[in-house]
């Protein structure tokens, strides 16, 4: 809630609890002069200005950007003989402030609507971790009691059978994992909350080759090729391991059956490129920029597959600000089926580790 009128993300304007809105100003905010003004107001500095009609509008700079107060009467600021025509017989609380108070309130205001907008982070966080844990935790459990209602005897249960009903179970607890990791993230931004330590970057890949053999059943394998045996060491958060397993599971997960997932080195003294490459839906150049926006997905990706919800790239491109690797994407047109485009989609890492201790 505000104290003073204010106009929001839509460009709606907000009625304050303590200073109210004036009938005209509700009634007039949509037209064109007004429109023009707050257009205006979006490109200057912090402070007070006098609208059109005589009434005044306080800018203030947050941290997230400018929010613009108005319907206002700023002492020196608004004009007394042209706001006449803004008068009302109706009661409206709108007392004359000085510039130095509405600063003070729209300090506090911002500071509460940033807030507001971060408990609902969490709250939409909260709501998403547990609509996927238990999936999640679901699955666990369907392929563990699959395993005891299909084999009574468990001294000889059969050894595929063990190994991969152990692989659905640590994937899906990786997956549960990395939801945890990402809901750390919105309750605490900073990644770096605890020490680096350094890591062969090519095992790490092959730790996730291993792990996702097989999954989701599809026939999809890793290929990971590297024209030297590769020991280029990186300096890495826990989170790491996470960044790798979003990416290839998925390329896994949109890969048609029976086609590989490649991943190729490239280094080259202190840097090291790698470029993971698969077939999967098609992503228009203008919605390559948007690919790491939380609850993005390009078009494409919804006809393939109805679910996802769009915050696996959003969480990988902050693991890679936070160890200072170069993420981008590419998209190559290969063909359309049922209404899908399809292309060779790229992923590339770029590393640099000029600046870590060996």
């Amino acid at each position: 809630m505000s104290l003073l009128p204010y106009i929001n993300s839509i460009g709606e304007i907000v009625d304050g609890t303590y200073f109210q809105l004036i009938p005209f100003c509700k009634k007039n905010c949509s037209s064109v002069k007004c429109k023009n003004y707050y257009d205006e107001l979006k490109n200057v500095d912090s402070g007070a200005y006098c609208c059109p009609y005589g009434l005044s509008s306080y800018v203030y700079t947050s941290l997230e950007g400018k929010i613009i107060f108005t319907g206002l009467k700023i002492k020196g600021i608004y004009d007394k003989k042209k706001s006449k025509i803004t008068a009302s017989q109706e009661y409206v609380y709108n007392p004359v402030i000085d510039e130095s108070s509405c600063s003070s309130i729209a300090h506090e205001i911002s500071n509460s609507l940033c807030e507001k907008r971060d408990l609902e982070a969490k709250l939409e966080a909260i709501r998403d971790l547990l609509h996927e844990t238990r999936s999640l935790n679901g699955q666990i459990k369907n392929s563990i009691d699959l395993l005891w209602e299909t084999n009574f005897d468990e001294d000889n249960i059969d050894y595929d059978t063990l190994v991969e009903t152990l692989k659905n179970a640590h994937v899906s607890s990786f997956m549960i994992s990395n939801r945890f990791s990402y809901f750390d993230s919105i309750l605490n931004p900073s990644l770096s909350s605890v020490s680096t330590y350094p890591a062969v970057v090519f095992k790490k890949f092959d730790k996730m080759r291993k792990l996702l053999k097989g999954y989701m059943r599809k026939k999809v394998w890793i290929k990971i090729d590297s024209p030297i045996q590769s020991d280029y060491r990186y300096n890495i958060y826990p989170t790491f391991e996470t960044l790798l397993f979003i990416i290839l599971e998925n390329a896994i997960k949109y890969s048609p059956n029976n086609t590989p997932v490649e991943v190729l080195f490239e280094e080259n003294n202190n840097l090291l490129d790698v470029t993971i490459k698969s077939i999967g839906p098609y992503c228009e150049e203008n919605e390559i920029l948007h690919l790491c926006d939380k609850g993005f997905r390009s078009e494409n990706a919804k006809k393939a597959q109805e679910t996802g919800q769009g915050f696996g790239l959003n969480f990988a491109k902050k693991i890679c600000c936070a160890h200072n690797i170069d993420l981008s994407f590419n998209s190559v047109f290969l063909h359309k089926d049922h209404g899908v485009k399809y292309g060779t989609f790229y992923v590339h890492m770029h590393f640099d580790n000029k600046t870590n201790d060996y």
